[in-house]
């Protein structure tokens, strides 16, 4: 099971930046307007996705990573 802690997530959007050329705040900035996005969908289906894996939490970048990694089925 592939599982990122909070630390491993940091290092994971440091690499981001880099391998885009781009700064860690950039990435942050995109990430979390796509959480953003989700948790305030249109579709019943990802607006129920959200609330179980989040609740009524706005997770940051590093957290939704987190979660996300914890639930990823192979």
């Amino acid at each position: 099971m592939l599982k990122f802690r909070k630390k491993d997530s940091k290092e994971l959007i440091k690499r981001m930046a880099k391998t885009n050329g781009c700064s860690v705040s950039e990435i942050r900035r995109e990430m979390q307007y796509a959480i953003d996005e989700a948790r305030n969908s249109d579709d019943p289906n990802k607006q129920a996705e959200f609330q179980r894996l989040f609740g009524n939490k706005i997770p940051s970048p590093e957290e939704f990573i987190c979660v996300v990694s914890k639930n990823l089925k192979f």
